[in-house]
C-alpha cells in the first residue's frame, strides 16, 4: 500500500477526497492530511508519503514552495497538485516540481482517479527499479566486488539499504536438479516467485532476496530474533513451502555478522548449506553447529578401488555392497569435499566398466555409457544420492557380467572358459581348450566371439595383460618376473605386448602411469 498524504485548507475538500476515492483499489491508504503547508512538511517527516495531493492557495506557505521543500527530505515522494486559478505561472511550477498532474478546481474524481494510478504506476516502477539495483550491489558485496569495506558500506547506505546487524540465508530448491531433467525451466521460475513470496510473509524485520544462482536465492535481514524465534520462523517457512509448493528446500544459515562483514556471512551461508551432501535434503542447518565437526582430511581410496575391481571380478554382490557402504562412511566420518567424492564415485564406476570392457559386453548395456555418469553425477546432490548412484551402476554391471556367464553356460562353453582363467599363463592353444571341453575348435571360435565378443587369442591376451598390470603395481616389481607369471617367457615379447595394450612400455608404466589403471 502506498501512502497517501492529503494537503488542504478546506475542511470539506480534505474530507470528500478521503471518502469518495475507493483508496484501497487503487492500493493506497490515506496516512494523514494537514490543513496548511507547514503542517505538511512536519507530516511528512513523520509519515514519510508516497504521494502528496495538494492545493496551492493556502495560509503560510503555498503548496508548491511545501512541495520543493519535501522533494528535499523526500525525493521520490509524488505531488498531484490542486488549485482554483488556471495560471501557466503555476503550471509551470508544477512542471519543475515534475508533478504528476495539475487538476483545476472543482476536482473532477476520474481526473484525479487516474492522476493516483499514474503516480503509483511511476511509484511501482521506481520501487522495482531500486530493488533491482538493491540487489546487485548486496551481491557484488556478498561476492565480495568493492574496492574496501567502507566504500562498500556507503554504497549499500546510499541506495537505501537499512542494515546493521545481519544474517544470511541460503536456500536452495531442493527439486531444482529434477526441473532440468524435465527441461522445465518455467516451472523452476514459478517455484523460484512462491519461495520469494514465502520468504517476506514470513520474514518480518527487514529483508533483502537476492537471487545468487538458478538453483539458490539468498536472504539477507537484520537479525533482531532469539535462536529460539529463528528457528521457528525458519521452521514454519520451510513446512509451508512444503504445503504451497509441493517441493522442499534446505537452508544455510549463517553467524550473525555486522554489514561490513557481509562477504564472510555469504561464505558461512554457503558452506553451512553444502553440508547437505552429508546431512540430507529438507534440513535447516546453521553454520555454528558444523564447525566443531569439519576437518579436511585428503583420502587415499587407491586399496579401496582395487579391492572393489576384484570383488566385481568375483561378481560378490553383499561384499560389494558393504565395501561401498565403508568408502561412503568414511566420506562422512571425514566430512570429504564434494568434488573430491564425486570424483571418486566416478572413477568407482569406471573401475567396473573395465571390467565389463575386457569380456567386450560394454555395447549391451547402453545405460552404462561414461558420458551419462559424468552428467548424473553432476545432479546429486547428497551423500545417499551418490551411494545410491554408484551402487547401481555397480548391480548393472554385475547383472551384465551374470548374462555372459548365463550366455556361456547355454552355449557350452562355460567349462571352456573357465579352463582359459584357470591356465591362461600356461601355453595353451584353441586345441587344448576345445578337447577340454569337448567342442570342435570351430565351434569353440564362433561362440567365444559371439559370447565373448573377442576371440581366443585376444580373450587371453586380455587376461594376461590385466593380470600384468595388477602385478607392476607392486612396488620392487622386476618387468622379468610379470613376463614369467603372467605367461611370456620372452621379455621383449611380453614388453612389446604390453605397449600395445596400454601404449606404455612395462617401465614406463612403473615409473608414471601405474595409478592410471
Amino acid at each position: 500500500m502506498f501512502k497517501v498524504l492529503i494537503v488542504d485548507d478546506e475542511y470539506f475538500a480534505r474530507e470528500g477526497m478521503k471518502k469518495t476515492i475507493d483508496w484501497d483499489i487503487l492500493g493506497c491508504q490515506v496516512c494523514g492530511e494537514a490543513s496548511n503547508g507547514i503542517e505538511a512538511i512536519e507530516y511528512s517527516k513523520k509519515l514519510k508519503p508516497d504521494i502528496i495531493i495538494t492545493d496551492i492557495n493556502m495560509p503560510g506557505i503555498s503548496g508548491l514552495d511545501m512541495a520543493f521543500k519535501v522533494r528535499e527530505l523526500l525525493p521520490d515522494c509524488k505531488f498531484i497538485i490542486i488549485t482554483g486559478y488556471d495560471e501557466f505561472q503555476y503550471a509551470k511550477e508544477a512542471i519543475k516540481l515534475k508533478a504528476v498532474d495539475f487538476i483545476l478546481k472543482p476536482i473532477d474524481e476520474d481526473e484525479l482517479i487516474e492522476a493516483i494510478k499514474r503516480s503509483t504506476k511511476e511509484l511501482n516502477k521506481l520501487s522495482l527499479n531500486r530493488a533491482l539495483e538493491q540487489e546487485r550491489l548486496l551481491l557484488d558485496a556478498m561476492r565480495g566486488r568493492f574496492s574496501d569495506k567502507k566504500s562498500m558500506v556507503d554504497g549499500l547506505r546510499e541506495a537505501k539499504i537499512d542494515l546493521n546487524i545481519i544474517r544470511i540465508i541460503s536456500i536452495e530448491n531442493d527439486s531444482y536438479n529434477e526441473r532440468m531433467e524435465e527441461d522445465s525451466m518455467d516451472k523452476s521460475y514459478m517455484q523460484n516467485n512462491g519461495i520469494r513470496e514465502l520468504i517476506y510473509k514470513h520474514f518480518k524485520s527487514k529483508c533483502y532476496v537476492v537471487d545468487c544462482h538458478l538453483y539458490r536465492v539468498a536472504i539477507v535481514f537484520e537479525d533482531n530474533e532469539d535462536k529460539d524465534s529463528l528457528e521457528e520462523m525458519l521452521n514454519n517457512f520451510t513446512k509451508e513451502v512444503n504445503e504451497v509448493l509441493n517441493i522442499t528446500v534446505t537452508l544455510g544459515v549463517s553467524n550473525k555478522k555486522p554489514l561490513r562483514n557481509i562477504k564472510e556471512s555469504y561464505s558461512e551461508s554457503k558452506e553451512a548449506i553444502n553440508h547437505k551432501l552429508y546431512l540430507g535434503k529438507n534440513k535447516i542447518i546453521y553454520f555454528e553447529s558444523i564447525l566443531k565437526n569439519d576437518s579436511h582430511i585428503t583420502l587415499d581410496f587407491t586399496k579401496e578401488k582395487r579391492e572393489m575391481n576384484l570383488l566385481i571380478k568375483a561378481k560378490d554382490k553383499k561384499k560389494i555392497q558393504d565395501k561401498l557402504k565403508s568408502i561412503f562412511t568414511r566420506f562422512k566420518i571425514y566430512k570429504s569435499e564434494e568434488d573430491f567424492i564425486r570424483g571418486v564415485s566416478i572413477e568407482i564406476i569406471l573401475e567396473a566398466f573395465s571390467v565389463v570392457k575386457t569380456y567386450d559386453t560394454y555395447s549391451k548395456g547402453e545405460e552404462l555409457e561414461e558420458a551419462n555418469i559424468y552428467k548424473y553425477a553432476a545432479k546429486l546432490n547428497t551423500l545417499d544420492e551418490l551411494y545410491e548412484f554408484v551402487y547401481s551402476y555397480l548391480i548393472k554391471v554385475l547383472n551384465i557380467l551374470r548374462e555372459r556367464d548365463a550366455a556361456a553356460e547355454e552355449t557350452g562353453i562355460e567349462k571352456a572358459v573357465e579352463f582359459i582363467d584357470h591356465h591362461y599363463k600356461e601355453d595353451i592353444s584353441l586345441k587344448d581348450v576345445a578337447n577340454y571341453a569337448y567342442l570342435s575348435e570351430s565351434y569353440l571360435s564362433r561362440k567365444m566371439k559371439k559370447v565373448l565378443g573377442i576371440g581366443f587369442s585376444e580373450y587371453i591376451t586380455r587376461l594376461r595383460m590385466e593380470k600384468a598390470i595388477e602385478l607392476l603395481r607392486e612396488p620392487n616389481t622386476k618387468v622379468a618376473k610379470v613376463a614369467l607369471e603372467v605367461g611370456y617367457p620372452d621379455y621383449r615379447y611380453f614388453s612389446q605386448s604390453f605397449k600395445k595394450y596400454t601404449g606404455y612400455s612395462p617401465s614406463e608404466f612403473i615409473k608414471d602411469k601405474k595409478e592410471e589403471y
